[in-house]
């Protein structure tokens, strides 16, 4: 009835050196970030997410790291970096005492951002929602920190990957993506979050060559009851398990085997995710783009079912 992904290959993070005029086919590069007037030279950062600590080591700014989150354990290279707290409630006081050149956010850290700047501590503030402001921050940090050509080459990366052909929609298998719900591992469906059209799931679906199976892109996470998910009919349900805790995928899985009939239970075509990255909007995202092209068979490779 299910499979379980893993880490299906090492992403290499390749120079991938194309055109300029490829940049601009990743929409909205441009949109959602705060850039601050750029220092004349950043030599210290600090980072408030683990997705972007992923991006400042992607870009090869990880040696200029001196604190991240307690949530930043990738890659192993942050277990000797200075730790400033949670996602949530980093300690403002810590931070200042490293002396940034430059502390970069998340839209999410409005509060923390209010206040450093009454510090006078450079911050940029990044939004990683989706793959396209994901390519923006690759290009912002790069105009910033002075990595430009790297910068430029990770986006060039995605765009290749993201940016392919889609045949008719109405003939692809609609995936409905699950990042969270009521009770998991109780054996039963109860209510499910799912990943909604403005969303870097919705992203890679669409690039792995099927289409999401919740039509509206608000909200960004809705939450569904059983006779929603019916009503949705999904084709393939997919579980993201390190966004639920640390629940096991067979535990996850099982939960669905009493909704018969919905086509993706019926049709044993529920599967889960269990690498750490299926929940960090970073770099590594291609590698959860592997994993979903896996699932549903158009890798090239034998998909899982």
């Amino acid at each position: 009835m299910t499979a379980e992904i893993g880490s299906v290959s090492r992403w290499k993070c390749t120079a991938v050196f194309l055109v300029a005029v490829v940049l601009f086919r990743v929409h909205g590069c441009s949109k959602g970030e705060r850039a601050p007037h750029p220092p004349l030279r950043v030599g210290r950062i600090v980072s408030l997410a683990p997705s972007i600590t992923e991006t400042l080591f992607a870009l090869g700014l990880g040696k200029k790291l001196v604190a991240v989150t307690s949530y930043c354990v990738y890659p192993p290279q942050t277990a000797a970096i200075e730790k400033i707290g949670g996602y949530a409630d980093a300690n403002i006081e810590r931070i200042v005492a490293v002396h940034p050149d430059l502390v970069v956010l998340s839209s999410e850290h409005e509060k923390q951002r209010i206040s450093l700047e009454r510090f006078s501590v450079p911050t940029l503030t990044v939004d990683h929602s989706t793959c396209a402001s994901l390519c923006s921050s690759f290009i912002s940090l790069g105009r910033i920190c002075g990595v430009n050509r790297t910068a430029d080459s990770l986006v060039a990366l995605f765009t290749m990957r993201l940016n392919k052909k889609k045949p008719d929609t109405q003939a692809l298998l609609k995936v409905l993506l699950c990042v969270g719900r009521d009770a998991p591992g109780a054996g039963t469906i109860k209510s499910v979050f799912v990943a909604g059209r403005s969303t870097f799931y919705n992203d890679l679906i669409l690039a792995a060559g099927a289409r999401n199976a919740f039509p509206d892109s608000v909200p960004a996470y809705p939450k569904l009851s059983p006779e929603g998910i019916l009503a949705l009919a999904p084709d393939v349900i997919i579980d993201v398990a390190p966004a639920m805790g640390s629940y096991a995928c067979s535990l996850l899985v099982w939960d669905w085997q009493k909704m018969g009939r919905v086509p993706a239970v019926a049709n044993g075509r529920v599967h889960c995710m269990s690498s750490d990255y299926a929940a960090v909007p970073g770099p590594r995202l291609l590698l959860l783009l592997d994993d979903i092209e896996d699932i549903l068979g158009t890798s090239g490779k034998k998909g899982l079912q």
